[in-house]
């Protein structure tokens, strides 16, 4: 009796052995964000990059929107020189659910807009070359500056962050929510004398929430744009809130670092608790907002490949655009996917910032949203977050659209 209520524990630990290994994710058992598991592949973005190679048979200047009624809330791209039967690449970061983008160029009566598919297929398209349908010859002012703008020229992205790395939290995503846009600009150059050239940036970044009690602190790295790029540039902050600012930092750094900015002393928001994050307390609606405007007047020729940085830089902004936390006791970063720690950390330097489900610990987002509530799981307050990150983002792309639930809506 003995040996067979042996063996028959022994099967049944067996059994039960077999069944913890077999287990496998279930999607339908997803209750909180702590439960999904996303595809490896997956890289949390809520945008697209396309490039498009325009050609126009006579000298034009366009810009470029997101929107067909071309207004400043959908535009990307403004007063782009385009020389005659001379092809320009051009590239966009869009929304990943926008489908076209919207080419505006001058006529003789006033201007049209030209259509793009995403998929850079169009009527006119010719071999790898999207010809631009313009007849009318512009002649430009070589005073003007091309703009590349990020979200648009007058939207806000959203930035929000977990606070807990590499410990997962309660994922309201609220511990850190930061309102941004930036802007590059540069003399077109051709035609000019390049000692009258102009270049530079004007970043701004709406401090919106602070969900966590860790002191930490937001930090801009332009990840490879080297401080020589602003050695001798002209540097402009500006503040909306006493005591919070933004600088540039230069102590220790040399010419090859990359550029990077902190924010300071936005701590100062909680008053000993949170910042925006509880619908029941007061929420302030005047957020302090922080804007730094670097300025490289009278390039020479010697200076052409910092000319040349600064157009990478607008094209390519979301490769170099590194915006963490820091975490003011240890030093301890805080980045979104695909970037790692800086030399200011005692982190390993190959960290990824990504659990073994791909889970992350900050998502950008292209547009001002309203953030989660304390607590409150972005999975119950967004409901298509959970397919979208199921699906590796090939669905569900304008999960942020759709509110429910306990959110913080501020203006």
């Amino acid at each position: 009796m003995k040996k067979c209520l042996t063996l028959l524990f022994a099967a049944s630990s067996m059994l039960l052995f077999n069944a913890c290994e077999n287990e496998v994710f279930t999607p339908e058992r997803v209750e909180s964000t702590k439960d999904l598991v996303a595809p490896a592949d997956f890289d949390w973005k809520t945008t697209q990059s396309q490039t498009y190679n325009l050609i126009s048979k006579v000298n034009t200047v366009v810009s470029i929107y997101t929107d067909k009624d071309c207004t400043d809330e959908s535009l990307l791209i403004e007063n782009l020189v385009l020389n005659a039967n001379e092809a320009t690449d051009v590239s966009v970061n869009i929304p990943a659910y926008v489908t076209s983008i919207f080419v505006q160029y001058p006529t003789e009566d006033g201007k049209e807009v030209f259509e793009i598919n995403t998929n850079g297929v169009t009527t006119r398209a010719k071999g790898s070359f999207i010809q631009l349908p313009a007849e009318h010859t512009y002649s430009f002012n070589f005073d003007f500056l091309k703009h590349y703008y990020y979200p648009n020229k007058r939207g806000q992205g959203t930035l929000m962050f977990e606070d807990l790395y590499p410990s997962k939290g309660d994922y309201d995503f609220n511990d850190f929510v930061i309102g941004y846009n930036v802007e590059i600009f540069k003399s077109p150059f051709s035609g000019i004398d390049w000692r009258e050239g102009v270049v530079g940036l004007t970043m701004k970044f709406q401090i919106r929430a602070i969900g966590g009690g860790i002191p930490y602190r937001p930090i801009i790295r332009l990840k490879g744009f080297p401080m020589r790029c602003i050695k001798d540039a002209n540097k402009e902050y500006n503040s909306t809130r006493d005591g919070i600012k933004i600088e540039l930092l230069e102590e220790g750094r040399n010419d090859e670092d990359d550029v990077i900015f902190i924010i300071d002393n936005t701590k100062s928001l909680c008053n000993g608790g949170y910042y925006n994050t509880d619908d029941e307390q007061p929420l302030d609606y005047n957020m302090p907002v922080v804007t730094c405007t670097i300025t490289n007047n009278g390039l020479g020729f010697k200076d052409y490949m910092i000319a040349q940085k600064f157009e990478e830089l607008a094209q390519n902004l979301p490769d170099y655009f590194d915006f963490f936390i820091q975490n003011q006791e240890n030093n301890n970063e805080i980045h979104f996917r695909g970037f790692s720690p800086t030399n200011m950390s005692n982190q390993d330097s190959n960290a990824e910032f990504k659990s073994k489900e791909n889970l992350v610990w900050a998502i950008a987002v292209p547009e001002k949203i309203a953030h989660p509530a304390e607590k409150e799981d972005i999975i119950k307050v967004y409901p298509d977050f959970k397919d979208w990150v199921l699906s590796g983002g090939k669905i569900n792309n304008r999960w942020y659209k759709n509110p429910q639930g306990s959110v913080i809506k501020l203006n």
